[in-house]
């Protein structure tokens, strides 16, 4: 069946009501047009690039507090450019400007240079315009306020450290030639390189190479022999497990184990494998899930230690519950202990195809609840007996959204017009409590829980629907274009994006490689998972602890930075008004009242909602026009 995919999107609707359109409260007139806007999510400030210039804009008393010219960025002519043909080709869909997620800092490229700005003083920290180097790519580590440069200089690349504090390189060690480097694709380089520190050494995996740099000096203590898509350091320090793939999505993947101090492989060989979905580390053994079963290998041999893999034809996902594991074989689950031993007699069924979405997989209480894109049922945790004879059939071609009630400890579930409740204490499948019109079924992305019920929500409609069944309002709308739905940079911040969506979520976070770790006894230490949102504002707060470049800065800007977080109160909602006005309508989701509704001219705007003031600045020609909140 064809898969649905849940994207994370502001809605986009026209308003009904009576409530007046208004121009903007206040404006920032430019000599130039405003070519683009961000907003820093720890100081606030609005930057924007005009002409050749980058300011800076005050949220609260909407003044431009600092202003940086062609003086401050270094001039470079088009022979520079064209003088290196990569260069072109890493740039071109570079935006002029991006906030740094988790720190004070915008990263600017202009006049072909690389600058990081501080947003607070509107200090130019770092300006690659004094340089003989080309910067292709920059990882912050906010742990210890310094940046990783990939650099390019003629036909060699280049790793650099950068101090924040000082604005200087502390070192700069050239490691390979930029032709073997750019046989990656960019792609899959974006989506592979990495940086991590630990301790006084720096691994970095770029363009399939993977690095250990001494972090004071620079020198390079090896270069591994293989290329690596992705890699983990184990909890004893002295490993570094790494799995090789040729492409972003292979189909066969290789494992290894290297020693930190030289690089090498502690192993005979590799372990083949078909695709890798999960690692766990305990120790002196290593837990690999993989697309046809998984077992536990001896760290330093890479032997097996089960007999026998559990099954795992098509395996799709592995859900460590305390000592046991939950995994998803083709269409099929079961549950088996850390011995890989089965705990349920059979496999549970829980969708007609294997290629069906998994929504929700887990444990709630005492039972395992399953939601697909054909079924939805709960089945006993020890017994692997289902909870109901029947299973609820959902509508393959429609969406399927959950939510958790934690007062109930249940979860209320949307398909195909329907509501059901997911009650744990319930001895057969429950019947639908509510059923409700959807203009837009197939679009609907979005379902939201409230003390008195659930929103839902598309690109055109928003609905309220009370846990008696009955709809509180419902709003359907209409779009200025075709295009409006691609263009939303910066309104996920406080527009309506879906909180408490468990479906799109855990799909799209299984997808992501992890490893977790547990003691010798198999109990759960942390987990360390790829970034999967530099943005998430939740992750920024939770490295603000150990984040030398927000020591300072958080406590300076605490209430704001406590407000920059997914507002679950209002929509904010780009629309064509009846009298043909592009409009953006704030819709209060707790009664579906329309609260404000400003004026904007032009199909694909760009604008920032100040998640602390909810006010709005938007991009407007040769102006930034600020509307106030309502």
């Amino acid at each position: 069946m064809k898969k649905i995919t849940f994207s994370i999107i502001l809605l986009l609707l026209v308003s009904v009501s009576a409530i007046s359109q208004r121009k903007y409260d206040e404006i920032v007139n430019t000599e130039n047009t405003v070519q683009d806007l961000v907003q820093n999510e720890i100081t606030g400030i609005v930057v924007f690039k005009e002409g050749g210039t980058v300011k800076g804009l005050d949220p609260e008393t909407k003044k431009v507090v600092w202003t940086l010219t062609k003086d401050d960025f270094g001039a470079t002519s088009a022979g520079d450019i064209l003088s290196d043909p990569d260069f072109g080709k890493v740039f071109k869909d570079k935006r002029d400007l991006s906030s740094v997620a988790g720190s004070p800092y915008v990263e600017a490229y202009i006049n072909s240079k690389y600058i990081i700005i501080n947003t607070d003083t509107g200090k130019v920290v770092y300006n690659s315009s004094k340089e003989s180097f080309w910067v292709m790519q920059s990882d912050f580590i906010p742990e210890t306020d310094e940046y990783l440069l990939t650099l390019k200089k003629d036909g060699d690349m280049a790793i650099a450290l950068l101090d924040m504090k000082t604005g200087e390189l502390k070192w700069n060690t050239t490691v390979d030639k930029a032709k073997s480097l750019f046989s990656f694709s960019l792609k899959e380089s974006a989506n592979t390189n990495k940086a991590t520190v630990h301790g006084s050494v720096i691994y970095y995996l770029l363009y399939g190479k993977l690095y250990s740099f001494d972090r004071n000096s620079g020198k390079l203590n090896w270069k591994a022999e293989e290329e690596y898509s992705r890699f983990f350091l184990t909890q004893n320090d002295k490993n570094i497990v790494v799995v090789n793939s040729k492409g972003l999505f292979a189909a066969k993947e290789y494992l290894n184990v290297l020693n930190t101090e030289t690089g090498k492989s502690i192993w005979k060989e590799s372990i083949k494998t078909k695709r890798v979905v999960y690692l766990e580390d305990w120790g002196t053994k290593l837990l690999i899930a993989h697309y046809s079963g998984f077992n536990f290998f001896d760290l330093n041999t890479g032997e097996k230690v089960w007999k026998k893999d559990a099954r795992g034809d098509g395996l799709k996902r592995v859900i460590p519950i305390e000592q046991d594991f939950l995994y998803v074989a083709e269409n099929e689950m079961m549950l088996i202990n850390k011995d890989g031993e089965k705990i349920w007699k059979k496999f549970i069924e829980i969708s007609d195809d294997k290629e069906d979405p998994i929504y929700y997989l887990g444990k709630v209480g005492e039972k395992v609840m399953y939601l697909t894109g054909t079924y939805g049922n709960m089945v006993d945790y020890k017994t692997g007996v289902k909870l109901w004879k029947r299973n609820i059939q959902f509508d393959k071609d429609r969406p399927v959204l959950p939510t958790y009630d934690e007062a109930t400890n249940s979860y209320l579930v949307y398909n195909d017009e329907k509501l059901y409740k997911f009650d744990p204490s319930i001895s057969d499948k429950p019947e639908p409590f509510a059923k409700v019109n959807i203009k837009k079924e197939k679009e609907l992305n979005s379902i939201e829980l409230f003390p008195w019920g659930v929103v839902l929500s598309g690109p055109v409609e928003v609905m309220g629907v009370n846990m008696d069944g009955t709809v509180k309002y419902h709003l359907t709308y209409t779009q200025p274009g075709e295009g409006t739905r691609r263009l939303l940079k910066s309104a996920a911040i406080a527009g309506s994006i879906g909180l408490g969506v468990g479906a799109g979520v855990s799909a799209f976070q299984a997808s992501e490689l992890t490893m977790t770790y547990r003691d010798s006894n198999g109990n759960m230490r942390s987990t360390v998972i790829k970034e999967e949102d530099k943005s998430k504002m939740n992750q920024a707060k939770n490295m603000a602890g150990a984040s030398a470049a927000l020591g300072i800065v958080a406590a300076k800007f605490n209430s704001r930075f406590n407000a920059m977080k997914q507002n679950r109160d209002y929509s904010y909602i780009f629309a064509k008004a009846d009298t043909g006005e592009k409009i953006l309508v704030k819709v209060n989701k707790l009664d579906g009242v329309e609260v404000d509704k400003i004026i904007f001219n032009n199909n694909k705007p760009v604008y920032e909602i100040d998640p602390a003031t909810q006010n709005i600045f938007y991009m407007s020609d040769k102006s930034i026009q600020i509307f106030n909140k309502k």
